[in-house]
């Protein structure tokens, strides 16, 4: 197959020879691009080196090679990362395989000799008619070795690792090679330097991904295990967080005098760090003994204790209610939170249940918050929702605002759960994603009327 046209070059594609078949520079090209393939497809460090190893020597034979690092030793101590040799001039290499990234410990600590000398300059080498045989750290195994290059590699820009190549010709390298190698080794130190940050970055996500799940498996602990059984109320309820954590709260408080206590609550953010505030939240409700003190006051005692943590940049907004089931009456105090939305079944109508808002929890210390009292109907539905949900945005930066929550509220029946099916199916409409940019809470209950009477039920 080819392309001719005016300042085009011509491109053949041929099938792939057998290497008997390939011409000498050829097949250099050949052994390159396998190299690069599969070095392209490691995902470690080490089968990155394993890779080029394997193939470099086939390109630019050596008799002998020593790597070495000086990261994190003393001055004047090294460590031998790798070594190897042919068996024979021209023969099979052969090299240790020690994974030095993962055997760093296992490494022995080395200093002077002809690489410690090398490597106190600093400095790319050329050296010819060199002599092995009593050196201290390469010993017998070099001893026959007559020409080296020394290849600095540079990290940070500082020297912190060599590799040595050498021949047992006394006159085996050339002034380019060492020029060719210099940038070879550097660049493909560069790459592995940036798969071992990849790798460390890779088990760091998975930790803190540990850490995640297990933040979000307490704060699921903390969430209630099953919706009240309040006489005359239906419920249903949805959690779902943008994060494995997520900053939405909801509980129930059984009161005296068979009246139950509601909250929500959404703190700023989300993700572990507003999972945390969340489960203080929790712990100061819980260990409130003024819990039945009515709204307004469990909100203030919740602002003061949140407000002496002193927690810059975070804070809380929340509704508390209280409902009487025998006079059918919802108390509820506001901390910034969005007003409640009041679905009636027998109209379709869809009101606010609005009020003053208060400032979120956590801000002012002496702030304190205005209580207020509405009685509900049979057939009436209470929506408690947090702002995750009215700040949705679509991909025109369009948010799914109260507008949305209204039509979604407008077009279910106003039972509970096909409340929750009808705000979800909305949400994905408005967004077209499964994902959140923020949690999504729904509390929902519903007066519940006795057929044929109207009476509560």
């Amino acid at each position: 197959m080819s392309r001719k046209g005016r300042g085009a070059t011509n491109l053949h594609f041929r099938v792939p020879l057998p290497p008997e078949s390939i011409a000498p520079q050829s097949l250099r090209i050949a052994i390159l691009l396998e190299m690069l393939e599969e070095v392209s497809r490691a995902t470690e460090p080490e089968h990155a080196v394993q890779a080029y190893v394997a193939r470099i020597g086939k390109l630019r034979p050596v008799d002998g090679m020593v790597a070495a690092s000086v990261r994190n030793m003393p001055p004047g101590q090294y460590k031998l990362t790798r070594r190897g040799r042919t068996t024979e001039p021209g023969g099979p290499f052969k090299h240790q395989i020690v994974d030095p990234w993962k055997n760093w410990n296992r490494l022995r600590a080395c200093s002077g000799g002809f690489l410690g000398a090398i490597i106190a300059a600093e400095e790319p080498r050329l050296l010819t008619n060199i002599d092995l045989s009593d050196d201290p750290v390469l010993g017998e195994e070099f001893a026959d070795m007559r020409s080296c290059l020394a290849i600095p590699i540079f990290d940070g820009g500082k020297v912190l690792n060599w590799v040595f190549q050498f021949k047992v010709d006394p006159d085996g390298f050339r002034e380019d090679d060492l020029e060719q190698q210099l940038l070879s080794v550097n660049l493909f130190g560069s790459m592995t330097k940036n798969l071992v940050s990849i790798d460390q970055i890779r088990k760091l996500n998975d930790r803190l991904n540990a850490q995640f799940e297990e933040v979000a498996r307490v704060q699921q602990a903390l969430l209630p295990k099953a919706n009240p059984l309040i006489p005359g109320l239906a419920f249903a309820t949805s959690y779902l967080t943008s994060e494995q954590a997520g900053g939405d709260y909801y509980d129930f408080f059984e009161l005296p005098g068979d009246r139950w206590g509601i909250l929500i609550a959404d703190v700023a953010g989300h993700g572990p760090g507003a999972a945390t505030v969340m489960a203080m939240l929790h712990a100061i409700l819980h260990a409130h003994g003024g819990i039945d003190d009515g709204p307004a006051r469990v909100l203030d005692y919740a602002n003061t204790r949140l407000c002496a943590a002193q927690m810059e940049r975070s804070f809380v907004t929340a509704i508390f209610a209280v409902y009487d089931p025998s006079a059918l009456t919802l108390t509820y105090a506001r901390a910034g939170h969005p007003p409640p939305r009041l679905k009636d079944t027998r109209t379709g109508e869809v009101s606010v249940l609005d009020g003053d808002a208060g400032v979120p929890l956590g801000i002012l210390e002496s702030d304190r918050f205005e209580q207020h009292e509405v009685r509900l109907e049979p057939g009436q539905t209470v929506v408690l929702y947090t702002d995750g949900i009215t700040e949705a945005f679509n991909e025109r930066r369009e948010m799914f605002g109260t507008d949305g929550l209204d039509r979604a509220l407008r077009k279910c029946s106003g039972e509970p759960d096909c409340i929750v099916d009808s705000v979800h199916a909305a949400l994905f409409a408005h967004t077209g994603s499964r994902m959140r940019d923020d949690d999504q809470t729904l509390v929902i209950f519903k007066v519940q009327p006795v057929a044929g009477t109207g009476a509560v039920r």
